[in-house]
């Protein structure tokens, strides 16, 4: 192999290693935005439950001040 196809090779596995790295950094990225999509879409489900059982608390409450004041 001489001078020049070696040189050549180099150019070749530089360019198909960059290309390579450029498709893979793509890839990750959007991994990476579903990933933050999927986060926000947990987070709001959770808050949603969360808001939820505050107002179940708070309407287990009225009723149950509302069952003593009938005691009383």
């Amino acid at each position: 192999m001489n001078d020049d196809q070696l040189s050549d090779l180099k150019q070749f596995i530089t360019a198909t290693v960059s290309q390579t790295e450029a498709k893979l950094t793509d890839r990750f990225d959007a991994l990476e935005n579903k990933v933050d999509t999927l986060e926000t879409k947990v987070d709001d489900g959770f808050a949603g439950v969360g808001e939820a059982l505050d107002d179940m608390n708070t309407l287990f409450n009225e009723r149950l001040t509302k069952l003593e004041k009938q005691a009383a």
